[in-house]
């Protein structure tokens, strides 16, 4: 039996909160028999996905199809056009609440094509895990008359398993906060012209002189959109929290880790100067305010969640505080074009995981896309 502790990240999720779920809709169908062979094929390279979580421990266990694999079918077709809250509604509770294990995989079959929907408990890995597994099931899905082609793919994309590789890690808390409940929340969705964008950019270099990102810029947009909707119940500040991820600065980890290589960054801001701010002030302060990325910087941040949990006496950790805060997570990079299972990428990718005052940034050719929740 395999065993590998769990790192400082790892606890922000170590009560089930937050699980990465996504919605994948295909418009030609998907051969499940191909999908079910080729899972089993990859658990054993993945296996922390694959097995069971206790007390600070990831551990393996046996592959049973019936743990991490369900199909339905549909007599009717599926319609892309629904908008995303009904979308929600209608299939965020396919996969089951409570995992037996750390992931499932939902495949529902229409007349018009095949939506399957990857569900991941956070513990065991981030978005970019999520999207990298993806993608290695997905090219073992795919029919191919090259000889071995299926076992090079395998062994080339073995990943990086060691999640405490930067800092030995042993966690031991027994009392752990309950997850939140975000049923009670609604979506909304916003475009954003990538040209609107990049003007915004030049207008803030000759501005300010100073050099912002997209991301910069529609995170300000998600931090003053969140704070108008909830200030009237704001005491003193507000917090904006971005994920990091650190893979390419942080060599020890690199592009086969799969965990959670994220650090957190959190810009807390007053009540009166977010009533003042303008977007533009508010990207280049957030990009004033982003902390260098390296070895060492990474060993203070895991140093410091360290410190923090064992100074508690119930584990309460989290990635932000719907309470006082927003998180901003972007996905506008997320690799389409690799989640080919041999009939065509998908045609609508909805995200299902939920959490009140966040917001996930995707794109399209011409225009970003908020997806903000309240």
């Amino acid at each position: 039996m395999k065993k590998i502790n769990i790192s400082q990240i790892d606890t922000l999720f170590v009560n089930g909160n937050y699980p990465i779920e996504m919605l994948l809709f295909y418009e030609h169908k998907i051969d499940t028999g191909t999908i079910k062979k080729s899972l089993k094929r990859i658990s054993s390279s993945f296996w922390p996905l694959f097995g069971q979580y206790s007390d600070g421990i990831i551990q393996s266990s046996k592959y049973s199809e019936g743990k991490f694999l369900s199909e339905s079918i549909y007599t009717e077709d599926f319609d892309a056009d629904t908008d995303q809250m009904e979308i929600w509604k209608k299939y965020n509770a396919v996969s089951p609440k409570e995992m037996e294990r750390l992931f499932f995989l939902s495949i529902l079959q229409f007349n018009n094509g095949t939506v399957i929907i990857p569900k991941m408990n956070h513990l065991v890995g981030d978005g970019y895990s999520y999207f990298y597994f993806l993608s290695v099931l997905a090219a073992l899905s795919v029919q191919s008359n090259i000889p071995f082609k299926k076992l090079a793919i395998s062994l080339l994309a073995s990943p990086q398993l060691d999640r405490t590789v930067i800092r030995a890690y042993q966690f031991n808390k027994t009392r752990i906060e309950e997850p939140l409940d975000h049923q009670n929340c609604s979506i909304e969705i916003e475009q954003v012209k990538k040209r609107d964008v990049k003007q915004e950019i030049k207008k803030i270099k000759t501005k300010y002189d100073t050099s912002v990102s997209a991301n910069d810029i529609l995170s300000a947009m998600v931090f003053k959109k969140t704070f108008e909707k909830q200030k009237k119940v704001i005491d003193s500040l507000f917090t904006l929290s971005i994920p990091m991820d650190v893979r390419q600065q942080v060599k020890d980890l690199g592009p086969k880790f799969f965990g959670n290589g994220l650090m957190i960054h959190h810009l807390k801001l007053s009540v009166e100067e977010l009533e003042e701010i303008d977007i533009s002030e508010l990207a280049v302060k957030l990009r004033k305010s982003m902390p260098s990325v390296n070895r060492e910087d990474y060993v203070k941040f895991l140093n410091n969640l360290e410190s923090e949990i064992e100074g508690a006496s119930i584990h309460a950790l989290k990635p932000y505080d719907p309470e006082n805060g927003c998180l901003v997570t972007n996905l506008s990079r997320m690799p389409i074009q690799k989640l080919n299972f041999g009939s065509g990428n998908p045609a609508l990718v909805v995200p299902l995981t939920i959490g009140r005052n966040s917001a996930a940034v995707l794109a399209d050719r011409e225009s970003f896309i908020l997806r903000l929740v309240y």
